[in-house]
């Protein structure tokens, strides 16, 4: 695939000249973010794939890494913090189970379910995807010297809050 882009500059031009409307009420830096965003994810997804993980297998494990040992949690809990739905969720466990990259314990409080639990051949992969990822990240973000990460992070840190304060509102 192609993966040329039109610059953000020839969107605005053809907005401006065949749908004036979108041009007048479209913001260049939001679009500009969402272009970012995608290479970002983009690239992410590729470093990932090189460590033989998707996006959301790798989400997975890195919650679970980020509770104390034993690395352990309720399937509900870690829907909530990755903010995707149960069958959604379902299908990267079985894949992360194949992979034996988690386990799947009984639930001592409730003998009905299952926790999820976070192997050590899932530690020494998340944490290696996660060396990879802080690499790119860096690259990244590096593009921009101090002072301009540093405003860049107050702007998107104004946004995040005034966006989760609309959110909770509806």
């Amino acid at each position: 695939m192609d993966d040329r882009r039109i610059s953000i500059d020839e969107l605005r031009q053809q907005q401006q000249d065949n749908w004036p409307e979108m041009h007048a009420a479209s913001k260049p830096a939001l679009l500009r973010f969402l272009r970012l965003s995608d290479y970002v994810l983009r690239e992410g997804a590729r470093t990932l794939q090189q460590v033989n993980l998707l996006s959301a297998e790798f989400d997975v494990l890195a919650a679970l890494r980020r509770q104390p040992p034993p690395h352990t949690i309720s399937p509900t809990e870690l829907c909530r913090a990755l903010l995707i739905s149960s069958g959604g969720l379902t299908k990267v466990l079985y894949r992360l189970q194949d992979q034996q990259l988690i386990s799947r314990p009984n639930n001592p409080s409730d003998g009905r379910s299952l926790l999820v639990a976070l192997t050590e051949t899932g530690k020494q992969r998340v944490e290696a995807a996660t060396v990879e990822l802080m690499g790119l990240h860096h690259r990244q973000i590096n593009m921009l010297d101090d002072a301009e990460q540093d405003t860049l992070n107050t702007l998107l840190e104004k946004m995040l809050q005034k966006a989760a304060e609309r959110a909770a509102a509806n």
